[in-house]
C-alpha cells in the first residue's frame, strides 16, 4: 500500500467533525483573529487547552511575541464569522468592528456572539511540523450558552443536533 497523500490525509480527517472557534490575539495595540477548529482540551489540572495554528501565519507571529490569546466559541447561527476569520482577504479590511468584541483581561479581543470563550496565557509550544502546537493555560472563561454549537465536517459548516 502506498503512503497516503495530503489530499487522502484531509480527506479522511474531515469525516472527524469539529467544533469552530475563533482565535485572537493582542499585541503592540493591534488586534487579530482567524478560524480555528484543531482546538482543545488538554488539562484539568492545571487547566490546559491546545490549538494549532500554521507556522506561516500572522498568527503564530503575533502569539509567539505576545503570549497571550483566547478562543471564542462560536454557535450554528455564525457560520458568517467562521468564513471571514478563515479568509485571509478579510486582513485587508477591520477585522473588529466596535460593539462586536470586547477586551479579556490579556487584551485579547472576545466575541460577543461567542457561546463560549476561554482566555490563555502561552504555557507551551511544541513542533507539529508545519503547524505548532500551542498549550495554553486558561485564565479566563465564560459560558454563554443560547444556541448548539458550529461544527465543521468534510469541508462544510453545520449545527449540530444533539440526540436524546
Amino acid at each position: 500500500m502506498a503512503d497516503p497523500d495530503q489530499i487522502a490525509f484531509r480527506h479522511a480527517l474531515g469525516h472527524f467533525a469539529s467544533g469552530v472557534g475563533v482565535m485572537t490575539t493582542a499585541l503592540e495595540g493591534r488586534l487579530h483573529g482567524m478560524t480555528v477548529s484543531a482546538f482543545s482540551s488538554l488539562s484539568l489540572v492545571p487547566l490546559l487547552v491546545l490549538v494549532c495554528v500554521e507556522k506561516l501565519t500572522v498568527m503564530h507571529d503575533m502569539v509567539s511575541r505576545s503570549a497571550v490569546f483566547s478562543v471564542s466559541i462560536l454557535g450554528e447561527a455564525d457560520e458568517g464569522l467562521a468564513r471571514f476569520f478563515a479568509d485571509n482577504q478579510r486582513l485587508a479590511v477591520p477585522e473588529f468592528r466596535p460593539g462586536t468584541f470586547h477586551l479579556g483581561s490579556t487584551g485579547c479581543p472576545i466575541l460577543e456572539r461567542a457561546i463560549a470563550w476561554i482566555e490563555c496565557r502561552v504555557h507551551a509550544v511544541h513542533d507539529g511540523g508545519d503547524h505548532s502546537i500551542v498549550v495554553g493555560r486558561v485564565v479566563e472563561l465564560e459560558i454563554r450558552g443560547g444556541q448548539a454549537p458550529l461544527v465543521f465536517y468534510r469541508g462544510g459548516y453545520a449545527g449540530l443536533r444533539v440526540a436524546g
